[in-house]
């Protein structure tokens, strides 16, 4: 059996390699539709969103898209960065790699759907000071994960699909450590495909070494 962590290292190339693959089968799944309706319903008019693991812009960034908000969108993967660019140019569409995040900006809402989940355990609880690096008050998170901590291997492309997840009561405990109030969380949402969801709001002002 394949090391996990050594599945976990592939998840860049697979979405680098099979960019346009992805894009033909996610682009018009819109079981998300629920909870973007919730995650904007708490954003100002025309906010700023960072978009974590972005993909190809649709279908999420595409509805933020429509409803006026200013998408920032990060991904590891060209490929999939040059469809997102092509298909909305006046937004930001950046390479970078979620772990080491630093872009100096706070934003209005966070989002990491279906992105954050392919991190190891390790990585996953980092990216809490990156979530917290890049919020200020009232800052709306959300994101996907797994309903119970372990690791799964999915498949795409006959490529393995590696997957983690934390337990919820660690998820919570995470948010709460980064001034994080939990607002919602659904198991297994059959409304959304069986995913699970989390979504909380910034509750005081952060304060983290290099942001004023």
């Amino acid at each position: 059996m394949q090391d996990q962590n050594a599945l976990a290292a592939q998840i860049i190339p697979l979405y680098q390699n099979y960019a346009r693959q992805w894009d033909d089968v996610r682009r018009g799944q819109n079981y998300q539709q629920g909870w973007l309706a919730r995650f904007t319903a708490l954003l100002p008019a025309r906010g700023a969103i960072l978009d974590v693991g972005c993909g190809s812009g649709l279908p999420i960034a595409g509805v933020l898209i429509q409803h006026h908000f200013r998408v920032t969108g990060i991904d590891s993967a060209p490929a999939m960065l040059e469809l997102a660019q092509a298909r909305f140019p006046q937004h930001s569409w950046q390479q970078a790699d979620m772990r080491s995040l630093n872009l100096a900006q706070q934003f209005d809402g966070i989002l990491a759907w279906d992105s954050f989940f392919h991190l190891t355990h390790q990585d996953q609880r980092l990216m809490f000071g990156i979530f917290q690096q890049h919020a200020k008050t009232g800052t709306v998170l959300m994101f996907s994960s797994g309903p119970e901590h372990g690791e799964a291997i999915g498949e795409f492309a006959g490529e393995p699909l590696y997957h983690a997840s934390l337990a919820p009561a660690e998820y919570e405990q995470l948010l709460y450590q980064h001034g994080f109030q939990l607002i919602e969380m659904r198991i297994n949402d059959p409304e959304c495909a069986g995913h699970t969801v989390w979504l909380a709001q910034a509750v005081e002002r952060l304060r983290v070494e290099g942001v004023p």
